[in-house]
């Protein structure tokens, strides 16, 4: 007997349960997964488990503050101007002004500043430690702007992604099998033997 269990889809397409705050997990879209039998349900419980203390993580490090609707949008348009090169839809404006910058939205910060620290630019990473109002909101969304016309960070991002070879079907096609190589008879003792002489 199969049941549903509600779910919503996040930026990134990653599942969240029903019920969380729009605000704070950007645009997302109710997908019904299906759940059969103890086993699959008990996945799902673990994968809810891992997603709350992911969530727990993003926001003990999500830097708190008096943050203005505009300082946050300000961060919001940085971090869009750079969700392109990773193939992720825009983040959703604030409506209103918060506290602590939340879980969903520090996970896609975080994500650009380890793909930034990779590409060697740790200038361009914003230090979270150092976002308390709306203006160092503002130099965060300055250094994403800056980022998201790096040339080198461009770059090092296309080599990054796996591209499929293309083998040419001609050549492929022409090439004759090899013919598969003898099996080898020795033991393991003479083949010890033989690399000791």
């Amino acid at each position: 007997m199969a049941r549903g269990i509600p779910m919503e889809m996040g930026a990134k397409g990653a599942p969240m349960m029903k019920g969380m705050d729009e605000k704070e997990m950007g645009k997302s879209m109710s997908v019904e997964i299906e759940v059969e039998g103890p086993e699959e349900e008990a996945l799902m419980g673990k994968a809810r488990e891992m997603d709350g203390v992911e969530e727990e993580a993003y926001g003990a490090a999500a830097p708190q503050g008096d943050f203005s609707a505009s300082g946050l949008n300000a961060l919001v348009d940085g971090l869009n101007a750079v969700l392109p090169m990773f193939d992720m839809p825009d983040y959703e404006r604030f409506s209103e002004g918060m506290t602590m910058l939340p879980p969903q939205f520090m996970k896609q910060l975080t994500m650009v500043n380890e793909a930034a620290m990779a590409a060697g630019l740790d200038d361009m990473v914003v230090d979270f430690a150092t976002i308390t109002d709306d203006k160092s909101l503002k130099m965060a969304a300055g250094k994403l702007r800056a980022l998201s016309g790096n040339t080198s960070f461009k770059r090092f991002l296309r080599s990054e992604r796996p591209e499929a070879p293309a083998a040419p079907e001609a050549a492929m096609s022409e090439a004759p099998m090899a013919p598969p190589a003898p099996a080898m008879s020795m033991s393991e003792d003479d083949l010890m033997m033989s690399r000791l002489s």
